[in-house]
């Protein structure tokens, strides 16, 4: 976003000029001290940073990265208030500690600035209002990880704040096992077969995750590890970027995922680390694209955030409070159905 200083601006704070533009323009819930806290990662005036305090001049170019702001506000929790509101939830489980829940492809997880309304954590947050169940403590609804908007699949939802932070904790360890199924554009039988060795038969996918939760999870030899950095792309806001090596400061946050191809069509992936858009950018790195992920089917981006890809959430394992593994396996779910 980018607005030239006009005459009756001239003289005001920069800060006080940004936080009255945002506004304007959706982000209802941006503040000054969270600019203030914040400024250096998105504002520059005339190509160039300066202080919340500067003195804006006639004809002065601020620009104002809406993209990183979006980020930061989701990063941070006491950014917005969660309004409870009716809305249709899946639920595979539920309990006095968490809830497991089917989201739909298109539904956002939780509100962020220009979208307020009908996410999954204000329909979370009537579900539990209407039960008597909703601890005041707990922030977002419950929320301790995320999927994207277009993707569906298994969520998990703490209902106290002590299951919160405890299964966060889980996942800042990397002891939450995550796997997700994706329908992709290439054969990875012969993409990958240069780089890794694998199974090239067709696989079964419920016998792999019974196997795999059989055998506590662990990675064999038929799984493709690709380790990495991801960070935001320099080509387009939106996007995510993994590169094989760190560059530096700017070099990203290290990320971790296996591959299993099961056939010419689909993949199994699991990720070890929870980066934004770890699938989607790792593949776009092996030139694999999501079907009908618009935003990664080019370098630029260009066709926009979707509403539906072919990325669904089918297994995720953690411990309880007693310490107790407890997986839930959307397949097996469904297939009872």
């Amino acid at each position: 976003m980018e607005e030239i200083v006009s005459s009756d601006s001239i003289a005001k704070r920069a800060d006080l000029f940004v936080v009255n533009l945002l506004k304007q323009n959706g982000f209802e819930f941006v503040t000054r001290s969270f600019l203030q806290k914040n400024w250096e990662y998105f504002i520059h005036v005339n190509s160039m940073g300066v202080k919340p305090s500067y003195k804006l001049r006639g004809g002065d170019i601020v620009t104002i990265n809406t993209e990183i702001i979006n980020e930061k506000i989701n990063e941070d929790s006491n950014m917005f208030k969660i309004l409870p509101q009716k809305g249709e939830l899946k639920i595979i489980f539920e309990n006095d500690e968490y809830l497991i829940i089917n989201k739909k492809s298109g539904v956002v997880v939780h509100p962020g600035s220009g979208n307020t309304n009908n996410t999954l954590s204000n329909h979370i947050m009537y579900y539990l209002q209407q039960r008597k169940q909703l601890d005041p403590r707990i922030k977002r609804a419950g929320i301790v990880h995320r999927l994207d908007k277009g993707v569906s699949g298994l969520i998990l939802f703490a209902k106290t704040l002590e299951s919160q932070q405890y299964l966060q904790k889980q996942f800042a360890r990397h002891q939450v096992v995550k796997m997700y199924i994706a329908k992709i554009n290439k054969d990875p039988f012969s993409l990958l077969n240069k780089t890794f060795q694998f199974n090239k038969k067709d696989q079964d996918i419920m016998k792999i995750l019974v196997e795999q939760e059989h055998n506590g999870f662990k990675i064999d030899s038929n799984w493709i590890k690709i380790e990495g950095y991801i960070k935001r792309s320099n080509i387009n806001r939106m996007k995510m970027q993994f590169t094989p090596i760190s560059l530096g400061s700017n070099g990203g946050k290290y990320s971790c995922t296996y591959i299993l191809p099961l056939n010419k069509n689909e993949i199994l992936v699991r990720i070890e680390t929870g980066r934004m858009h770890q699938i989607r950018a790792t593949l776009e790195y092996l030139g694999v694209n999501i079907i009908n992920d618009s935003l990664y089917a080019t370098k630029k981006g260009k066709g926009g955030v979707p509403e539906e890809i072919e990325l669904k959430s089918i297994l995720i394992s953690f411990l309880k409070q007693n310490e107790e593994r407890v997986t839930y396996n959307l397949l097996k779910n469904e297939k009872k159905k």
